[in-house]
């Protein structure tokens, strides 16, 4: 085997050594070091830039340069890499066993290449049921090639490299009888020979004369003992810019293919990123013959140009178990959807190396995600100047997103001249492709981003930009015109959220709850500004500094004034903001809130360890004590008796001294009469209810007729009560007025709580006026939300309306059903049977 050749599987195997996926002049001084390091014996940093193309080779390079090489990702021991088995033996005669020998060592070496190579521990990774049953479909079949075709970073390799320990390298492999050889592409260059003999190359591998028939001697066997040869190829990706080998290769490999036309005796695997496979389809597209010696697999897509399917939930789990040892169930749903892309998964794994509580709600990870693939694939690789000011034309010749996320290829000519290696490699790396459309019949490439994840990315570079970094108002303002009607516009509120925290200047998040956001965006958003707090926290030390430089805790305190219980994000905001809270004020004022959603759980052990955590707290300034409504209402769960207590006292006599005027309807203050109503759930009555609203809303005349979602939420408690209490026009009247207000959602802020809230009343509104199968319809589906969300009392409220609808109707097996239902469920969460009881005449229900 000539020189060039040995030169090729040196710089693969150094890189293998040294772990680096792409190389760069930068690496180069690395590499030098390490040898210095490891043979005592220096290779200089300008060699080993000859070696990988990044300086002009004027001369060969020396024996002792390339003995050094060798000994450095060999140790000294030549014949464990394929280059150089047997470079001056003598051809032996044809043996079976002997080939056999030959192609395992190989492969063998090919594997503890990949192994070494793999992002993640190789025993993390998996292997792939479809691959699997693809692989076992096609040595079975007629056909002579096939491959594993998609984008870069699906795990082709990982896949081929779990298909050959399963099917020849186990104990008992299930094709024993077979060969299996598994080499990567750039081992097949010979500068001796002007056309490259696929054939040729293989039978030196395996030490085979040149004067013998490979083909031949593999199919006498194979009829004799039904073993086969299998050569597995992968490795295409290393000759991303070098067109003519891949030629070569190409068309020596299809040669290869014509040879074993009438022999079922050997079979081709090869791994190819979708650019890659075009370029080879084109080659055999015209001959109707190769096109049936092809297996394309299960799982083609002709318009993804791929048969590799991303993971499976189930394989996800799996992977996710071995990198964390811990429940599945506990890893945010929308983190795993994203994990699916296998390349994701290693650098997932490279973030809980890092930080092993790396779990988060929102899209935070995932924006860690593609922020490492970017800088793996454009900033950390060849040409990235040249590539970033390629992706920068892409974006503006998009209008800034505006027309989509691709461009007619015509409309990047000179671009195409000036980059044609960056382009290049970004179709070949899974950030560009190419593909053809129809413009009145007539066929035009266009070239788009693979992701439309990168190119949101790219796009919120090019708008900081347009703006000269400055994300103030008037940049979240023109995210929010521009894209309105577009998904990108969330994603780019995402982006700058990342952006504004990475670089600490947190004032600016103020401008962003200046946007008419709907209450979904409006709770993500905050739980995604949160999170990204957490995260800088254990990187930056002064992130504490910044948020009292900023007073963004006061900001987002003011946001949380809308009470929406069901939204889940809201929930966990609050448990996040506490976690970086900056003050003991702060801190009391999501203890309160959570606390208010414990006590309608009505679970006893949150509402204890609440109140332990309340503790701590002076409930300066606060017109009521929010531990000692707590503790109220942790006493009456548990059948505690109470002393004399004058808040209970001023709740069953229906005053309220505590409602003061003069205090500004903040946060604090809607938290204060939240509690108020809540502890009057226990303690009073319906009646009770209304009057604390009703005096709420004299306190505050100016802002109940803006209608604020703290407001609406009030009005919906209001009429809930008059439903229950007081049907008749008023009420009528009331119902009317809040479902159009929460028919105009573009107009007012709803939240999703005062909606089931909403619900409740129609509910009963609907049992007033003997509407009853419509009222029990409704209470069902409230069942259903109050369960999601673990809003017990809201629930049970809802089985005692529904039991007493079909206690009207006289259905006795409905009421049993349940009341029975209703039964397992307050056995389920605990809850003493004497909270909310049904009436006495329900209790006793019995067939009239």
């Amino acid at each position: 085997m000539d020189e060039v050749s040995i030169l090729n599987e040196l710089k693969g195997l150094i890189l293998i050594k040294t772990g680096i996926r792409t190389i760069t002049p930068a690496d180069c001084k690395r590499i030098s070091i390490e040898i210095s390091k490891t043979l005592n014996k220096n290779v200089s940093e300008t060699t080993i830039k000859r070696l990988f193309g990044f300086a002009v080779v004027k001369h060969n390079f020396s024996k002792f340069t390339l003995t050094t090489l060798s000994e450095y990702v060999s140790g000294e021991n030549l014949e464990n890499w394929p280059a150089s088995i047997n470079i001056n033996a003598d051809n032996t005669p044809l043996n079976w066993s002997a080939i056999k020998n030959k192609a395992a060592k190989v492969t063998d070496f090919t594997l503890k290449g990949i192994k070494n190579r793999s992002g993640m521990p190789y025993q993390m990774t998996i292997s792939r049921k479809f691959a699997e049953h693809d692989f076992d479909d096609f040595f079975k079949s007629s056909n002579s090639f096939t491959a594993f075709i998609s984008q870069p970073g699906y795990g082709k390799t990982i896949l081929l490299s779990h298909l050959a320990e399963k099917f020849f390298n186990e104990e008992c492999p299930q094709y024993k009888e077979s060969i299996l050889l598994f080499i990567q592409a750039y081992s097949f260059f010979n500068a001796e020979q002007l056309t490259l003999n696929f054939e040729d190359q293989l039978k030196t591998l395996l030490s085979i004369s040149k004067k013998e028939s490979l083909i031949n001697y593999i199919d006498h066997n194979y009829r004799h003992s039904g073993g086969k040869l299998i050569i597995f190829l992968d490795g295409f990706s290393e000759l991303v810019l070098k067109k003519d080998l891949k030629i070569q290769l190409f068309d020596s490999i299809i040669n290869f293919i014509c040879a074993i036309e009438h022999t079922e005796s050997i079979k081709l695997v090869m791994g190819m990123r979708s650019t890659t496979w075009i370029r080879f389809y084109e080659m055999i597209r015209h001959s109707a013959y190769l096109k049936t010696k092809w297996f394309p697999g299960n799982y083609f897509n002709i318009a993804e140009v791929s048969n590799v399917p991303q993971l499976t939930e189930k394989e996800v789990d799996l992977i996710i178990s071995g990198i964390d040892n811990l429940d599945v169930n506990a890893i945010n749903p929308n983190l795993k959807a994203q994990l699916k892309f296998p390349f994701h998964i290693q650098l997932y794994y490279q973030l809980r190396e890092e930080d092993p509580e790396f779990n988060f709600s929102t899209n935070i990870t995932f924006h860690e995600l593609i922020s490492r693939f970017i800088q793996e694939n454009i900033y950390r690789s060849n040409y990235y100047t040249e590539k970033i000011l390629f992706l920068k034309k892409i974006i503006q010749l998009t209008n800034y997103g505006k027309k989509g996320d691709s461009v007619p290829k015509d409309n990047l000519i000179a671009e195409l001249s000036a980059f044609k290696n960056a382009y290049m490699e970004l179709l070949a790396d899974g950030i560009l492709m190419e593909e053809k459309r129809y413009e009145d019949y007539h066929p035009r490439e266009f070239v788009r981003f693979v992701h439309p994840h990168i190119f949101e990315y790219f796009l919120f570079i090019e708008l900081l930009e347009k703006f000269h970094l400055q994300v103030d108002r008037d940049f979240f303002q023109y995210i929010q015109n521009e894209y309105e009607s577009d998904n990108v516009r969330f994603q780019l509120f995402q982006w700058t959220i990342r952006f504004i925290v990475r670089i600490g200047d947190l004032k600016s998040l103020a401008n962003l709850f200046d946007l008419p956001l709907n209450h979904f965006e409006h709770n993500y958003l905050i739980l995604f500004i949160a999170e990204n707090l957490k995260y800088r926290s254990r990187y930056s030390s002064d992130t504490a500094l910044l948020l009292k430089e900023h007073k963004l805790h006061d900001i987002i305190i003011q946001e949380l004034g809308n009470f929406d219980f069901v939204d889940s994000c809201y929930k966990e905001a609050l448990s996040v903001l506490l976690e970086v809270s900056d003050s003991n004020s702060h801190a009391l004022t999501y203890q309160s809130i959570l606390a208010i959603l414990d006590m309608l759980s009505l679970d006893e052990e949150k509402i204890n360890a609440r109140l332990d955590e309340l503790a701590s707290y002076e409930a300066l300034n606060w017109a009521i004590d929010p531990y000692e409504v707590t503790l109220l209402v942790y006493s009456k769960l548990s059948n505690k008796d109470i002393e004399k207590n004058q808040l209970i006292a001023d709740i069953e006599n229906l005053k309220y001294p505590f409602l003061k005027a003069g205090m500004p309807l903040n946060t604090q203050q809607g938290i204060t009469y939240l509690l108020v109503i809540v502890l009057n759930l226990f303690y009073g009555s319906d009646e009770g209810t209304i009057k604390i609203i009703e005096t709420i809303a004299k306190l505050h005349p100016d802002l109940f007729s803006k209608r604020s979602a703290f407001t609406i939420l009030m009005m919906n408690l209001l009429a809930l009560s008059s439903s229950r209490i007081n049907p008749g026009k008023k009420t009528d009247q009331l119902e009317r007025i809040l479902i159009g207000l929460h028919g105009n959602k573009s107009r007012f802020k709803i939240t999703q709580y005062a909606e089931s809230i909403l619900k409740m009343t129609q509910a009963y509104q609907l049992r007033n006026k003997g509407e009853y199968l419509q009222a029990c319809q409704y209470c069902d589906e409230c069942i259903q939300l109050f369960k999601r969300n673990n809003l017990n009392l809201n629930r049970i409220l809802m089985y005692n309306l529904i039991i007493g609808i079909y206690s009207d109707l006289n259905m006795t097996a409905k009421v049993n059903e349940y009341k029975y239902e209703r039964l397992c469920f307050m056995e389920e969460k605990n809850i003493p049977g004497s909270i909310f009881s049904l009436p006495k005449e329900l209790t006793d229900f019995k067939h009239r």
